[in-house]
């Protein structure tokens, strides 16, 4: 090839690359309008238009060999995995349809071992540009609209990415829409989703404080913090950042049961019980509260007040199998064990192949020494469960006795 050759491929495919950088660039309406006029002048018949997280979905039929034949089409401006976008535009497809997939990416290869799959890649997405002399057409968007994609475009596409657990790319459009619009938290915040999911906590605590010190004024951002805090048993942290959210809006019920559940954790059961009660002021059927707040007022020895909450727990579900358990507890404090045995006949009434169950009921009879009963009951919880070391022990035990 000679030098003069090679410096006109050398400006083709610089042009080409910059074309389709500017493709990339203009706002989603305006990528629509014009992936609508290369399928017109591909000869398609448009029956309908969508879009779906980002990109552009279109029925259409055009016809072929002297036949019909109706296909989905799909235009995205994604950084590509080719088998993960045919993968999803393949859900779309009926029997009767073929997929075409446009992307403004450079790939390997047109064809894909799918009959069914048409593929045009960033060069040939180019030339049928420059064919149809789109490229006028082009310039007049970038003229008349706004330069640059929209800073939510690319948030919808980083989203799209990160619910199919594809996170480098969801992180590099969380990065472009950082690059523009006036809006820093929001793409911070995004970037501190990424990070969770992948399990990188303390980089998500990174960018939602900064996130945060943009804009303080968002409810849901603290409570990502704190639930982040929180998965690294930060728990002082964690209850600063659901306070926080607590300060924009008093009567966030997650927020007021995550307080609520940290604070029972840290052992500071006075102020657990009044989280529970302002829970609980909000929506008084919320069984799993007042077995929450149960359990606070049984570590502070009040058996009396947890015994009122448990019994408002059951009588909103009276097969809540925590309650049942954790009022047979509280008769076993109060050294009432004979209730203690009434409620855990309820739980094998309830749960007869449960072997801790069993289990419970059969140590109560043998606090009562009722020793057959007791040792009915271990053997059946050994039964469901061999591995119930706790009922072989007991077994022993009470055999010794008898």
């Amino acid at each position: 090839m000679s030098l003069y050759n090679e410096l006109l491929l050398g400006d083709r495919v610089s042009k080409e690359k910059e074309v389709l950088e500017r493709v990339q660039k203009i706002n989603r309406d305006d990528f629509e309008r014009l992936c609508l006029e290369v399928l017109e002048k591909m000869g398609f018949n448009i029956s309908g238009i969508k879009s779906v997280q980002g990109d552009l979905l279109a029925e259409a039929s055009i016809e072929r060999q002297g036949e019909m034949r109706n296909f989905i089409i799909k235009f995205t401006r994604s950084p590509e995995d080719i088998d993960s976008e045919v993968k999803n535009l393949k859900g779309f497809l009926s029997p009767s349809t073929n997929g075409l997939l446009f992307t403004t990416d450079k790939i390997e290869s047109e064809a894909y071992p799918d009959e069914r799959i048409e593929i045009v890649g960033g060069k040939k997405l180019y030339q049928l540009l420059e064919k149809f002399n789109l490229l006028s057409t082009l310039a007049r968007f970038e003229k008349e609209g706004v330069n640059s994609e929209k800073q939510e475009d690319f948030i919808e596409k980083g989203d799209k990415h990160l619910s199919n657990e594809e996170y480098q790319k969801a992180h590099q459009f969380y990065e472009k829409a950082g690059e523009v619009g006036d809006n820093q938290a929001l793409p911070l915040y995004k970037k501190g989703e990424v990070f969770i999911s992948r399990g990188k906590y303390e980089k998500a605590i990174e960018v939602l404080k900064k996130s945060l010190e943009i804009n303080p004024k968002k409810v849901d951002r603290w409570l990502l913090l704190g639930d982040t805090y929180d998965s690294l048993d930060k728990t002082e942290e964690a209850l600063d950042a659901y306070n926080k959210a607590l300060d924009l809006k008093k009567d966030r019920l997650d927020a007021l049961k995550n307080k609520g559940r940290l604070l029972y954790k840290m052992k500071r059961y006075d102020e657990a019980i009044l989280c529970f009660e302002d829970i609980l002021s909000i929506d008084s059927e919320a069984k799993e509260v007042w077995n929450n707040k149960a359990l606070c007022h049984l570590r502070n020895g009040e058996y009396d007040d947890s015994l009122e909450s448990i019994n408002k727990a059951l009588s909103i579900e009276p097969r809540f199998e925590e309650a049942l358990l954790n009022k047979a507890l509280i008769f076993e404090k109060m050294g009432n064990i004979e209730k203690a045995l009434e409620v855990s006949n309820k739980l094998v009434e309830y749960f007869p192949n449960e072997s801790e169950y069993h289990y419970v009921k059969g140590a109560y009879l043998n606090e009562l020494d009722r020793y057959d009963e007791a040792l009915e009951q271990m053997n059946r919880a050994l039964e469901l469960d061999p591995d119930n070391e706790r009922a072989r022990v007991a077994i022993s035990d009470i055999e010794r006795k008898t």
